[in-house]
């Protein structure tokens, strides 16, 4: 007597977000912590809050007062937007 055994094969799809990683430079601060960016086409970008990050945070505000030259990257997904980090290019 031969004994078969069947496996039943299950498969979720899971939807996964698509995420986008943007450049831009960093124009100005306000005091109500907005930034303004520069987009590749020469638009400005302002509805961006500076990250909570304490360390991304201090690193973009020192830079910016130093007079440097910042460019922050940008990460959106699922219709949400936040600057998750810097490349500091040189001195203005």
């Amino acid at each position: 007597m031969e004994e078969t055994m069947e496996y039943g094969l299950h498969i979720d799809l899971v939807e996964v977000p698509h995420v986008n990683r943007t450049d831009y430079q960093l124009i100005d601060i306000s005091e109500d912590g907005f930034v303004s960016l520069l987009t590749e086409n020469g638009n400005t970008k302002d509805d961006l809050k500076l990250p909570t990050d304490d360390n991304l945070l201090t690193q973009i505000k020192d830079g910016f007062a130093d007079g440097k030259d910042l460019v922050v990257s940008v990460m959106s997904a699922m219709g949400e937007e936040q600057i998750c980090a810097l490349k500091d290019i040189g001195p203005k």
